[in-house]
């Protein structure tokens, strides 16, 4: 595995896929969860409502298209 070290913003990077590292209470109101919200308010509303409804727990995964 290759780690580089870049400088930019991370919502436009050149990437193959994009992490967002979040609770599980639905909620993404500091730091770049609060950045990834305001990008992509419809990732932030599946993510809210697979919270709300139990889907988001500790270890898993939600990919969003």
């Amino acid at each position: 595995m290759t780690i580089e070290r870049g400088t930019g913003n991370l919502l436009t990077a050149d990437v193959d896929a994009l992490v967002n590292t979040v609770n599980t209470e639905g909620v993404m109101g500091k730091g770049i969860a609060l950045q990834f919200k305001k990008a992509y308010p419809a990732m932030y509303e599946a993510y809210r409502k697979a919270a709300k409804s139990g889907e988001v727990r500790l270890g898993s995964v939600q990919v969003w298209p």
